[in-house]
């Protein structure tokens, strides 16, 4: 079954993945520490200066020997937890650590607890969630919770664990067939602890990679798993194959019994406003041609600065600064140029016309 296999194939990836030093949106306790990803990011944003008009009015001679001052000031901020499964983009530029099983930056979601100590499946006491789909719903085998079983009672080689899937939506297809999935609206399962009455008496664990039985209650897996120690728990979102899915994550959290009992609980930071700050990281020039021919991306800017670095920008009185020979740009037209910083394309790019 497509779902099945599709949670299995994604499951050893959020393993991997979670191996990994995410720095995006990580926190630690004395308890275990919790790995996000996409999670938050820094957003940049730039401010054009002169001699380049804010306001994209500003026009150049193309005649091979001109300079354009691309000039800088820099914002920066936290930006909102982004926890989305999205294929209708195509997106294919991504971070070569990205742990989404094609290889694009926004195709999973997960939020993973990995603990510092021992427990044992049975010990787990709360798997919850507080969210709100704003695109999509409960289908495709996501939303869930992936817990790894260590059966061989070994943490030496964890991506021999099997996990055991638990499904929100309503039973007994929790949405796979397209039916009303039951997770979102008036149905919604925020909040509620998914291993406590009412929902754990529903057919909504999935032991396929321990016994093979893809519907199987709660008291099954005591049986089958619940002597054994939990390697990590993910709460994952990578349905984006059957359509688009955005959560609005608020927190995830772990709840363990057992004779150290507590309870870990992600939650994302608060957005922060951009504010003015002195570049100090590395930045990248890219210059996009938006009409004329041909358009698209220039390949090369380059800088009549001898000691420059090509494609990157010299910070100058704490501003970004470059040089942008028009030699290298591709004839007359429209052009953006952006600041990227640590692979994040700034927004507000300075805007000019080669004529």
């Amino acid at each position: 079954m497509r779902t099945k296999s599709r949670s299995k194939l994604l499951l050893l990836i959020v393993v991997f993945a979670a191996l990994l030093a995410i720095p995006v949106a990580a926190s630690a306790s004395t308890n275990g520490t919790w790995n996000v990803y996409p999670g938050q990011q820094i957003v940049y944003q730039t401010s054009v200066q002169q001699p380049i008009n804010t306001d994209g009015s500003s026009n150049f001679k193309a005649n091979g020997k001109t300079v354009i001052p691309v000039k800088f000031g820099l914002s920066q901020g936290i930006g909102p937890l982004k926890f989305e499964s999205i294929y209708s983009d195509n997106q294919t530029e991504v971070p070569s650590d990205s742990p989404c099983a094609t290889g694009r930056a926004n195709d999973c979601a997960f939020a993973t607890f990995t603990p510092s100590g021992t427990f044992k499946f049975s010990d787990i006491a709360n798997l919850s969630a507080k969210y709100d789909f704003t695109t999509g719903n409960c289908w495709g085998g996501s939303l869930r919770w992936s817990v790894r079983i260590d059966l061989n009672d070994t943490l030496s080689d964890p991506t021999d664990d099997p996990a055991v899937f638990i499904y929100y939506g309503s039973p007994p297809n929790f949405g796979n067939d397209g039916a009303s999935s039951g997770c979102d609206g008036t149905e919604s399962q925020s909040e509620q602890n998914l291993v406590g009455s009412p929902l754990k008496d529903d057919l909504r664990f999935d032991t396929t990679q321990i016994d093979n039985t893809f519907y199987n209650t709660y008291e099954n897996i005591k049986v089958l798993a619940g002597d054994h120690r939990v390697s990590r728990v993910s709460l994952v979102l990578d349905s984006g194959w059957k359509a688009d899915q955005k959560v609005d994550l608020s927190s995830a959290t772990v709840g363990v019994g057992g004779a150290n009992p507590y309870i870990e609980t992600f939650t994302p930071q608060p957005s922060s406003q951009l504010s003015s700050t002195c570049p100090t990281q590395e930045a990248s020039i890219k210059i996009t041609k938006m009409d004329g021919v041909p358009t698209g991306d220039v390949n090369e800017p380059i800088s009549i600065q001898p000691q420059d670095n090509d494609g990157k920008f010299r910070i100058v009185d704490c501003k970004y600064m470059y040089n942008l020979a028009t030699s290298s740009l591709s004839g007359v037209g429209t052009y953006k140029a952006y600041a990227v910083i640590n692979g994040v394309t700034a927004s507000n790019p300075a805007v000019f016309d080669l004529k």
